[in-house]
């Protein structure tokens, strides 16, 4: 209660500020005009495929710019994720988990999110995953900007497009403009080191660069669940570790765009996950993704547009995990090629039409567990799918537009599966936007879900599982507020079926995957956005979420009820700025029936950016010099989040207080 109470005093204190500052002044200085618009003005085409902007798309959508990154201190995905309204996130030390809008399964590798760079699927078809950890691998100076689309988005995208689709567009050459070269450490033995390089050239080629090296060292970490004196008394030392790295690249010629890149991690497992010996220096996991995209974008005349692209994309992953007198060892290769067309018709001047194609052919997706002597599942389970999508907007009048969209979407695994979208997006007032949505979203079930049988184990195949399915029925009203204000509320409701999940069989005790569970998720989300044309800027939100089961009315694991965020930049001196943020969430329930306490987080990011004036050699160098100190969990709160059935401990600690130094040149 006290920390919603303090919530409302802040956002009433904005509002006021805004009003006495902004409005009063208005005809003196246009105090808040450039920034807020040109965030507003920001187009995106994750929502439907082709540039629009917020306002305008079908969906509840969160823009994080390149400048919040940099103001925020922002180092990884699962941090910016931190900050976004109906988010939360999970770690088990290993790997890094969001939940969307109170829907969270434990180590269910964000399978039911979409991630993308660039409009191209980062997720791998063996567990379906998306890596948003350090695991990602690339840097977040690459990044210009992260388009957040709530909602079901399969009737674009097609299957893992449940609760969201999280787009990565990435910087251009003429952006970069040059070389930036950027270096930092931190806590826990953290070396972190990145270069940028870009160019535009005058033919009106860009090209652009960028790579990361990173090596954490870790900490000793405590885990009461094993203290004995054969376990080292619980204490995990030197597990920690954790090495990213990777390149990326984009060139864009004319209407010809190639992109690709390569990442990787390795990482250490401090937790002693299923079953391994704790403490043991042997038990790691390796995750590498790389991927190549070649696209065509050709405007025929005013009315119609035509993309063509062609993709590979290769995923690894690599295990080693300890047991008393054996050394396992588990692996997965992913290989896939693929293709997509697809045709933007504006059949008259108030109604667009998308029609489109895509096929990808999944001819590598293998896995496999064996040890020093006997190997127990090595089995490779190639399969096809092929996409139709159609999305129609009509503009009825200015201020009303009406949207349909249908998907169809055929696995040579799984039996053909039809999801529908619409929305009318209406603006009675020309500051105002009201949406109603509605649409259906599914996920196939994975090869490892389908496939994967080990009776050591106490685990057995069901190659007849079919696609879990959701429908979501969503109202937004957005209202900019002032010149430097704006503001949204969205309600919504989720109704899930054909949930996966691991399932005992009463008949031979051995666990199976089966689509068994039904869940309905209820919430709303308030947010309110500042931008200050002095630099200041800030957002503030509050979510209220149940999720539970359909059935039992049981609430789920892993499933906050309420999430509270808050961050301000504050610029002064002309050269500094100041970004915090506050994070609330309430307890989550975890998978043994025990709840973690509600957490309250402050991080702060000092950044000094130098714009002098002088022409002297020193000032030059000066310009291009950059340094930020980033301090997280500031008050070194100590807090778990839930981990999966697959460790002895309900839940995982987090860091405590940690800080990182960054330093950046431009040459």
């Amino acid at each position: 209660m006290q920390f919603r109470t303090s919530i409302l005093v802040i956002f009433s204190g904005i509002v006021l500020f805004t009003q006495s500052h902004g409005l009063s002044q208005e005809g003196q200085r246009n105090f808040f005009d450039v920034s807020l618009d040109s965030l507003l003005d920001v187009k995106i085409s994750s929502a439907s495929k082709y540039e629009q902007t917020a306002s305008q798309a079908p969906a509840s959508v969160t823009i994080i710019t390149a400048e919040d990154i940099e103001r925020y201190g922002y180092q990884t995905l699962d941090e910016v994720l931190m900050s976004v309204r109906g988010f939360y996130i999970s770690n088990d030390r290993n790997y890094a988990y969001v939940g969307v809008r109170g829907f969270g399964r434990p180590t269910d590798y964000n399978n039911r999110i979409l991630l993308l760079i660039n409009g191209h699927s980062m997720n791998e078809n063996v567990y379906g995953s998306a890596l948003i950890g350090s695991e990602f691998g690339l840097s977040l100076n690459m990044i210009e900007r992260i388009e957040i689309v709530r909602g079901p988005g399969s009737a674009l995208y097609g299957t893992n497009a449940m609760f969201a689709v999280m787009n990565i567009i990435t910087k251009k050459g003429s952006t970069v403009d040059g070389l930036k070269v950027t270096a930092e450490i931190g806590s826990y033995g953290s070396r972190q080191s990145t270069i940028r390089l870009g160019q535009e050239f005058d033919n009106g080629m860009e090209v652009f660069l960028s790579a990361m090296f990173s090596d954490v060292k870790g900490q000793d970490l405590y885990f009461q669940e094993y203290d004995g004196p054969s376990t080292n008394d619980g204490f995990a030392t030197g597990l920690d570790w954790d090495k990213p790295r990777g390149i990326f690249a984009t060139m864009k010629t004319g209407e010809f765009t190639f992109q690709g890149g390569i990442s990787s991690r390795e990482k250490g497992i401090p937790t002693g996950s299923y079953m391994t010996v704790f403490n043991d220096p042997a038990s790691k996991t390796y995750d590498e993704r790389a991927f190549l995209e070649s696209k065509y974008d050709h405007d025929f005349d005013a009315d119609k547009n035509v993309m063509m692209r062609v993709f590979f994309d290769r995923y690894y992953y690599g295990g080693t995990y300890p047991y008393t007198d054996d050394l396992q060892f588990d692996a997965t290769n992913n290989h896939v090629v693929g293709s997509e067309l697809q045709l933007r018709w504006d059949i008259r001047s108030n109604n667009r039409l998308i029609i489109g194609t895509e096929y990808r052919n999944n001819y590598s997706a293998d896995y496999r567990l064996w040890n020093n002597t006997f190997s127990y599942f090595d089995q490779n389970f190639p399969f096809f799918n092929v996409t139709m999508y159609l999305q129609d907007e009509f503009q009825v009048r200015e201020d009303l537009a009406l949207l349909f969209g249908l998907h169809w979407d055929k696995y040579s695994t799984v039996e053909g599966v039809i999801t529908p979208r619409g929305a009318v997006i209406y603006n009675p007032f020309h500051s105002s936007t009201l949406k109603l949505l509605f649409g259906g979203a599914y996920r196939t079930p994975n090869v490892y879900e389908m496939h994967y049988e080990d009776s050591l184990a106490g685990m057995k195949a069901n190659p007849d599982l079919q696609p879990e399915r959701i429908r979501t029925v969503e109202v937004i009203l957005e209202q900019r507020l002032s010149k430097g204000l704006s503001g949204s509320i969205s309600i919504y409701e989720n109704s899930m079926s054909n949930l996966i999940d691991p399932s005992m069989d009463l008949i031979d005790s051995l666990l199976v995957f089966k689509n068994i569970g039904e869940v309905k998720g209820i919430g709303m989300e308030f947010e309110l956005n500042l931008r200050h044309n002095s630099g200041m800027s800030g957002y503030a939100s509050y979510a209220i979420q149940r999720s539970e089961n359909a059935i039992t009315g049981q609430h789920l694991t892993n499933s906050p009820s309420h999430l509270g965020r808050l961050g301000i930049v504050y610029p002064f001196l002309q050269h500094f700025s100041l970004g915090v943020q506050f994070n609330y969430e309430s307890e989550r329930t975890a998978v043994y029936g025990s709840t973690t306490d509600p957490v309250f987080l402050t991080s702060l990011n000092f950044l000094i950016k130098p714009q002098l004036k002088s022409e002297n050699n020193i000032s030059k160098v000066l310009n291009h010099l950059q340094c930020s100190l980033h301090l997280r969990n500031l008050f070194d709160a100590g807090y778990e989040t839930p981990g999966g059935l697959e460790h002895q401990q309900p839940a995982i600690a987090q860091n405590r207080r940690n800080m990182s130094i960054k330093l950046q040149y431009r040459l």
